[in-house]
């Protein structure tokens, strides 16, 4: 077995020579630099020549459509014709270059749309459309558009499957600002985390300046690469609009046109399906629009009302409660939230405020840990912040806040299972920040569990119907955030000088009542009889023990 070659030690004649070289070639660099010379400061490159468009085609993005299982959408940008304008499309083969496909086996793909922006640099910047059709469910192809001669690099994406299969997302909120110096590592940390990620979700303003060519081109070269090869599914922010709609946004991101009907929300509210999630796109930006809000509303009844998917994912920019300064959104929270609860919506993702918060309506509330409610997440990528403003706009609106962050960027991955879907915000630098678990079972009920700490897993959270029992009497009990099956141990204990001090309990005093598993929602739910044994007005607790928990209901008084 090779052995990992062994650095010397900095005192051997190797490494003084090699810090001497080292310290030759700084002190070099530091005497014969610009600023030691008295040379002016290298101009800035312009944004004009960085961004100018060729015929060699950038800005590749995935576009999903409304059958991801067997087409697929893609855009780029390059000084190409309308004419020429193209794609080429085959299943993955193992190799290309000095390997040429088979006869038959590529597919020419001529451009459906090409529409030049002009741009604030001075020239315009031409995007085209390419779908591809007749494609196969869940497997893997390699493409690349251009002219016919000048080509991208061949990139490979694989389609959804036919019906429902795990996938994860990637879930963004405002990029907006440092889009060039702040915000890529937050987009490659995102992927190098989940390279197998089916999409990427943006909250909206992914760019400051609604028909900024630089900013667009900035946003583009933060993603790379992996816009090429992970379906993008964005709505647009505030940043997005400048005297209407960016002239950016349709080119670039030609969604599903299956929106409301209005012109104003044509490819900024739509909907998919994806391998059994419902995502669904909305427009904040009318909310002081009643006809449009009215029409968005009603669409939105209405996917949610026929929805043969289990899961269902809505983003949209402006937060449903807000977390930083006075910001309030009325009528988004007025006309949407009624029904993203009354339907089950399992996640709600968001921008605009430039921190994290996640919560979820206080009635909601199961355990210190669990709730059944619609979770609302609001986050941030980018490098501008604001200050959290303490959760009032949640607790006075009947919402409770469970993690927040400032000063920070973030990112979040989503990965969706049969019954579950599992939720985690990391910063920049790739550490854990928070998380949550969603349960679901076949008839819709759904627990939303924190991701477990030694601290949330102990304590006083076993739910009792009644705190004053006779002997022999029957109380129920309840509590949630179990593995689905754990084994718990339910016990009838005296709450001792020893309990009240939080000392690991020995077993005294004790009554085993016996053994119950938890269900699919991590729940438990059981009749415990009053043991014959408890002492009048003494009090007890029902105690937990499992694997993943130690905790107990309040004080129960045996009055007889």
């Amino acid at each position: 077995m090779n052995q990992p070659t062994k650095s010397r030690p900095f005192g051997s004649r190797q490494a003084k020579l090699a810090a001497v070289g080292t310290g030759v070639l700084l002190v070099s660099a530091l005497a014969f630099g610009p600023a030691a010379i008295g040379a002016a400061a290298p101009p800035v490159y312009p944004a004009a020549e960085v961004h100018k468009p060729t015929p060699i085609p950038d800005r590749i993005i995935l576009i999903p459509t409304t059958t991801p299982a067997t087409t697929q959408r893609v855009t780029w940008r390059a000084e190409a014709t309308a004419d020429t304008a193209m794609a080429q499309i085959l299943q993955a083969p193992r190799a290309l270059g000095q390997v040429q496909p088979a006869a038959g086996a590529v597919t020419d793909v001529r451009a459906s749309a090409s529409t030049p922006v002009n741009t604030t640099l001075g020239y315009a910047s031409t995007y085209h459309t390419v779908e591809f059709t007749g494609l196969q469910p869940n497997t893997r192809y390699t493409y690349r558009v251009g002219d016919g001669t000048n080509w991208s690099a061949w990139t490979d994406f694989t389609t959804a499957a036919a019906g429902f299969e795990p996938f994860s997302f990637i879930y963004y909120g405002d990029a907006q600002n440092y889009i060039d110096s702040a915000v890529p590592r937050v987009f490659r940390q995102a992927f190098a985390d989940r390279p197998q990620a089916k999409a990427i979700v943006n909250a909206g303003d992914l760019i400051d300046s609604a028909n900024s060519e630089e900013q667009w081109g900035q946003w583009f070269k933060a993603g790379g690469f992996i816009d090429g090869q992970v379906n993008n599914i964005s709505i647009p922010g505030n940043h997005e609009y400048s005297g209407g709609l960016s002239t950016f946004w349709r080119p670039q991101f030609p969604y599903p046109d299956n929106g409301p009907g209005n012109a104003e929300l044509k490819q900024t509210v739509y909907t998919l399906d994806y391998q059994g999630v419902r995502f669904i796109g909305l427009d904040t930006n009318y909310q002081s629009n009643a006809t449009l809000m009215a029409a968005q509303t009603a669409w939105l009844e209405g996917l949610l009302k026929d929805n043969p998917n289990k899961w269902t994912v809505v983003t949209f920019h402006h937060p449903v409660y807000s977390t930083t300064g006075t910001r309030n959104n009325p009528n988004v929270r007025a006309q949407w939230a009624p029904l993203l609860e009354k339907y089950g919506v399992d996640l709600v993702l968001q921008g605009h405020d430039h921190s994290y918060g996640r919560g979820n309506q206080v009635a909601a509330r199961k355990s210190a840990t669990v709730h059944n409610g619609v979770p609302y997440v609001v986050s941030v990528s980018g490098g501008k912040m604001y200050a959290l403003n303490g959760g009032e706009n949640w607790t006075g609106n009947g919402a409770e806040v469970r993690s927040t962050s400032q000063n920070t960027q973030l990112y979040q991955l989503i990965d969706v299972a049969k019954d579950t879907i599992t939720f985690e915000a990391r910063y920049a630098n790739g550490e854990h920040h928070d998380g949550f678990v969603i349960r679901k079972n076949d008839k819709g009920e759904r627990t939303v569990n924190d991701i477990r700490t030694p601290e949330n897993t102990v304590g006083e959270q076993v739910i009792v119907d009644k705190t004053s029992v006779r002997r022999l009497e029957t109380l129920k009990v309840s509590a949630f955030g179990y593995d689905p099956g754990e084994k718990v141990a339910i016990w009838w204990r005296e709450q001792d000088d020893e309990a009240r001090r939080g000392g690991a309990w020995n077993g005294r005093n004790g009554t085993l009542i016996g053994y119950e598993k938890a269900d699919e929602l991590g729940r438990i739910e059981q009749t415990v009889r009053v043991p014959v044994t408890a002492k009048r007005d003494a009090t007890y607790v029902v105690y937990l023990d499992s694997q993943h928990q130690k905790i107990t209901s309040p004080a129960i008084t045996v009055t007889k």
